[in-house]
Parts: structure tokens; C-alpha cells; sequence
């Protein structure tokens, strides 16, 4: 047995993974295949159930192993599996070097998740001159930034402005605040223009809207496998901005900005 080889049995065994994602991918096990999202490229793939395992293994994620799925996780102990690290290595995907990349985690559903209510016909909130200046200098932004700029880049953009900014308390008045904005930006998202890609640029939209408020929601993706479909949503701790539980309960979360 080699010293490397040696070494990375040894890892194995004390709980330490072979493999780390690179700082532009993101990754997440739904119904036995493992996804990965490279950010950069906005590319996701899939692996097989069989393999799907064993590569989460390597990973350090817990994952439950599928029937007929390869039963070893150790490099080059199965040759599959060992192409396999080597095309997720050649394309940028994971690394070997704990240094250049990230521990693997998986994110999953808020506990107790909360759809926005809405109103009433006639009782919903008075929608004011700037309130509509919000929503289209929002409507500008997301076309600008969609237009001209990666995934990568508008995700690092707002990352950086949440941490920037102090996150509000939570209490009854802070989610019937957003539920009164969400819901003018319901009334007033007709105005701006239809779109191809419409869950990607409508939670943007949203993003940058409630941004002129001064209220900072997380940005997530999911995907679900079987019929491929990625997903993205706005959420404010358990209370979802912009879509439903049900819409959601199929889709594994695979990132969080």
C-alpha cells in the first residue's frame, strides 16, 4: 500500500473526507443522486444512484445508500467510483486539497416552514409613490444584473450585502411588515416585463425590492431529479417570500445566499 494510499485510509477512518468541494460548487442528495451546482458555470449534474453513495462518502456527508449501490467509498477501491473522482476532479468540481476547497454540507428545509399570508379583497396595504419607485429601480437592477453579469457574481453581490447589514429582529411586526411589501410587489409585479426564466428573475426582483426596505431574505435553491427541475425561492427565516410548501416539498435544498 502506498504512503498516499495509506493516508487517505487513514482519514477515512477518522472521519476526515478525501474530497472537498471547490469554492464555486455546491452540492445536494435528493431520492439517492448526488447534484452538484457549479456556481461559476451555472451547470448542475447529477451522478447515478449506484455511485452516488460512495462519492457522498468521500465527500464526509451522510448519505443513505440506494440498493444495488457500490459498496466501497474508498478511492480506487472501485473502479467506477475512481473515474468518477477523476472527471469531478478534472472538471473543477471537488479537490483534494482541504486548502483550495470547502467541507461538504448539506442544507435542507427550514423546520416548520410558513407561507405569506395574503389579504382580503379591499384590505390589502395602501401602495405609495415609493413603493413604485422601489419596485422599478428593483425592475432596472435585475435586468441590468441578469443581462450582464453571471450567477456567480450577483449570488457574491448579494452575499456580501447581507452580511453587510445588520439582519432585522424578528418579531410579529417585522413579518407583517414583509407580508405588506410582498404583497404590494404582488400587485405591482405586472408592471414589469415577462420573462423566460421566470422563478430566477422574479425572486431577484423580489430580493431587490425588499432590499430598498431594509429587509435582507436569503436566496435558495433546490433541484428534484426525477424530470431534472431547479428551483429558486425567497425566504425570511420559515416564512416563505414568494412561493409554496408544496412547491418546495419536492426540491432538495442545494444552495443558500
Amino acid at each position: 500500500m502506498t504512503e498516499a494510499t495509506g493516508k487517505m485510509r487513514a482519514e477515512k477512518q477518522s472521519g476526515a473526507p478525501e474530497l472537498f468541494l471547490t469554492p464555486q460548487t455546491f452540492t445536494a442528495m435528493t431520492d439517492g443522486v448526488l447534484v452538484f451546482l457549479d456556481l461559476k458555470k451555472d451547470r448542475y449534474s447529477c451522478l447515478e444512484p449506484r455511485c452516488s453513495a460512495a462519492v457522498a462518502g468521500l465527500l464526509g456527508l451522510n448519505a443513505p445508500r440506494e440498493e444495488g449501490a457500490d459498496e466501497t467509498g474508498a478511492s480506487g477501491e472501485t473502479p467506477a467510483v475512481d473515474e468518477l473522482v477523476r472527471d469531478l476532479l478534472e472538471r473543477g468540481l471537488v479537490t483534494r486539497d482541504a486548502r483550495k476547497g470547502k467541507r461538504a454540507e448539506m442544507i435542507s428545509h427550514t423546520a416548520m416552514l410558513r407561507e405569506t399570508p395574503g389579504y382580503l379583497p379591499g384590505e390589502g396595504p395602501y401602495i405609495q409613490l415609493r413603493h413604485v419607485a422601489a419596485f422599478f429601480r428593483a425592475l432596472l437592477v435585475t435586468s441590468l444584473l441578469l443581462g450582464f453579469s453571471d450567477i456567480s457574481h450577483i449570488a457574491a453581490r448579494i452575499r456580501r450585502r447581507r452580511r453587510r447589514e445588520k439582519p432585522a429582529r424578528r418579531c410579529d411586526a417585522h413579518d407583517e411588515r414583509i407580508r405588506k411589501l410582498i404583497e404590494i410587489f404582488r400587485v405591482l409585479r405586472p408592471l414589469g416585463v415577462a420573462v423566460k426564466d421566470r422563478c430566477l428573475f422574479n425572486s431577484l426582483l423580489l430580493i431587490e425590492f425588499l432590499a430598498a426596505f431594509g429587509i435582507f431574505p436569503e436566496w435558495r435553491f433546490g433541484v428534484r431529479v426525477h424530470g431534472f427541475h431547479a428551483h429558486c425561492w425567497v425566504q425570511e427565516g420559515e416564512l416563505i417570500c414568494d412561493d409554496q410548501i408544496q412547491n418546495l416539498a419536492a426540491s432538495a435544498p442545494i444552495m443558500s445566499v
